[in-house]
């Protein structure tokens, strides 16, 4: 009868051995060639039947054990599709302490009794559990049919596995080998990895576990292969899903930190036999993907590049390196504009090459940053001299691009060319001798008004605006004296000291979110005033201490709280939490930790209270 897990080809071997002749020969006697049953061709299996008195199922099951080609160098194994390499071998492996007890059952006749279990063809089969012995080479043959005449090799390694010559250490079943071993008997599986093929999920537990070996060291029991402890290594990753693969493929990304380290240097092996080897495997897909998806999240890959089978459509992050490379911009350039938009931090140590940014999020920075000029261009196409040029930065009337000292070309010609448009559009064409009228730049020198509180001015119409026929561009742009004065006169007499800004009241409050206020006031919670700035002009919003004093009658917020009930914020807000208090957001609208006073003090004064007991 065939032994659990036994091959066709063991069978066959021992029922020769039974007849004390060698497979070959007893395949010859009953009518086909040992070659054809190696083939598990249909007439060598019926005959095989009928001589070993099988019945359709056992067959089935020593198939199953051995392993039948299904073309494209494949074969099923155990319901399972592999590639013919990972199930036939040259080497034939086996447990030495099953033959041993095999051969006891029949010492007279050993050979007849010992069975080659199909488990041991594995590639990625490590153990014997029921032994608890790893699985050793027996012998070596490159001719199938010498090799799989196993009445003949297995006599001539017999004194070898009698005697405890191929034993070797002891070792504790894994997770990985029992779940393996289950798999293979039972095709149950609990884990991550159920719906994933056994070739392609065994063979990504080797290289993962490979990979990750090299972070950090492993326990390696004596005696037991480099290749074991990797399957377990990997298969405690890989058994948990995705979540788990992706934490270890970001360790290992951490340890390519190089100028040049590429996916390869990150990952070895894992890299290459996915995009070479298994590139074009199905069952495999699973596997790239995850690996795909952690580059493209951690590598600049270019659009309509190649990255483990799958062309890139659109590149998702560029690395300074890469983002000089196509546009021309030096690095160390466009590394000082990125961290002044904040794509990157400026104690972002890498090297340019892994120092990456959201590639879509900064496309018009990238575009932009080749069309910027220098002061004097900046001069030349807005007709500005450089001290008006100046005069309009130091307002922020006009605002470089980036405001560092370092870049020559910082102005955006756009900007200048609009500002140009609104004063036109704003203004009537004057004579040059007409002494009504100063430049915005002398008017400034005259009146000690900023150019910004001019241009503020002239936007809210309280100032005209001229240009005149004989200059092009700003120079030309002059306002009224006699207005200019009255301006100055309603400055000084205006008593402004009873207002707040509103970035300061937001600041005072702690909301620091940029447009709060303005988002707060849109909405009708609160009133402002907007007039233009009284030092360097541009509008602005004002609040009255009324307001002020309204605002903190209907509202808190975490900081106020935190000042007026003298705990911590967090400890106010878990109260809050813990008590369903939300905070004040009328039509779904964010508008941070604000909360209405009534809300919170029917929750906070009473902790109050307690906790000072």
């Amino acid at each position: 009868m065939p032994i659990h897990r036994e091959t066709i080809l063991s069978f066959l071997s021992r029922i020769a051995a039974i007849n004390g002749v060698s497979a070959a020969d007893l395949a010859m006697d009953m009518g086909f060639s040992i070659k054809k049953i190696i083939n598990l061709e249909e007439n060598a299996v019926r005959g095989l039947a009928e001589c070993g008195g099988l019945t359709d199922e056992q067959i089935q099951e020593l198939v199953s054990w051995t392993g039948q080609a299904v073309g494209g160098v494949r074969m099923a194994f155990r319901d399972e599709i592999f590639v013919s390499r990972a199930v036939r071998n040259p080497i034939m492996r086996g447990c030495p302490i099953c033959l041993r007890e095999d051969a006891s059952n029949h010492p007279s006749r050993p050979i007849s009794r010992m069975a080659m279990r199909g488990d041991w063809q594995l590639r990625e089969l490590n153990l014997c559990i029921a032994h608890q012995h790893p699985i050793v080479p027996l012998w070596k043959n490159d001719l199938p049919t010498d090799r799989f005449d196993i009445s003949k090799r297995l006599a001539e390694i017999l004194p070898a596995v009698l005697e405890g010559g191929l034993d070797q250490l002891r070792v504790t079943p894994s997770p990985y080998d029992l779940w393996l071993s289950n798999r293979l008997d039972t095709g149950l599986d609990d884990t991550w990895l159920a719906d994933k093929s056994l070739y392609a999920a065994t063979t990504f537990c080797k290289l993962l576990g490979v990979e990750l070996q090299q972070l950090q060291s492993f326990p390696d029991e004596i005696g037991y292969a480099v290749e074991a402890t990797a399957h377990d290594v990997g298969f405690d990753v890989a058994s948990q899903g995705e979540v788990s693969i992706r934490a270890a493929f970001n360790s290992l990304a951490a340890r390519a930190d190089g100028q040049n380290d590429e996916p390869k240097k990150a990952f070895g092996k894992l890299y290459s036999d996915l995009s070479q080897a298994h590139v074009d495997k199905h069952e495999f897909a699973p596997f790239r993907k995850l690996l795909r998806d952690c580059i493209i999240d951690i590598w600049p890959v270019a659009a309509d590049e190649n990255m483990l089978g799958v062309t890139q459509k659109e590149r998702l992050l560029h690395s300074i390196k890469s983002a000089a490379q196509e546009t021309g911009i030096g690095a160390g350039l466009l590394d000082q504009f990125l961290v002044h938009a904040g794509a990157i931090s400026a104690e972002d140590k890498r090297p340019a090459a892994r120092k990456t940014f959201d590639a879509k999020a900064y496309q018009e920075l990238l575009a932009e940053i080749p069309t910027l000029v220098g002061s004097l261009e900046m001069q030349q196409r807005i007709g500005a001299t450089q001290h008006q040029l100046a005069s309009l930065a130091e307002d922020k009337v006009l605002r470089p691009r980036i405001d560092i000292p370092t870049i020559k070309a910082p102005w955006r010609v756009a900007d200048g060319m609009a500002l140009i448009a609104e004063l036109h559009g704003l203004a009537s064409s004057i004579q040059r001798n007409d002494r009504r009228w100063e430049t915005i730049q002398m008017a400034r020198r005259r009146s000690d008004l900023s150019v910004g509180t001019l241009i503020a001015a002239a936007r809210s119409r309280q100032l005209q605006v001229g240009h005149r026929e004989d200059l092009w561009g700003y120079a030309g742009f002059s306002v009224l004296k006699s207005e200019v004065d009255a301006l100055k006169s309603l400055r000084k007499d205006q008593q402004e000291d009873f207002l707040i800004s509103a970035a300061a009241f937001a600041r005072s409050v702690g909301m620091r979110r940029e447009g709060w206020f303005e988002k707060f006031m849109a909405a009708g919670h609160i009133t402002g005033t907007r007039m233009p700035h009284p030092k360097i002009g541009g509008m602005r919003i004002y609040i009255s201490k009324e307001d002020i004093a309204e605002f903190h009658a209907r509202f808190v917020t975490a900081s106020t709280m935190e000042r007026e009930f003298g705990l911590h914020k967090r400890t106010l807000l878990a109260r809050l939490k813990a008590a369903h208090v939300k905070p004040f957001a009328p039509n779904a609208q964010d508008f941070g930790t604000l909360y209405l006073r009534e809300d919170v003090e029917a929750v906070i004064k009473p902790a109050r209270i307690v906790s000072r007991k």
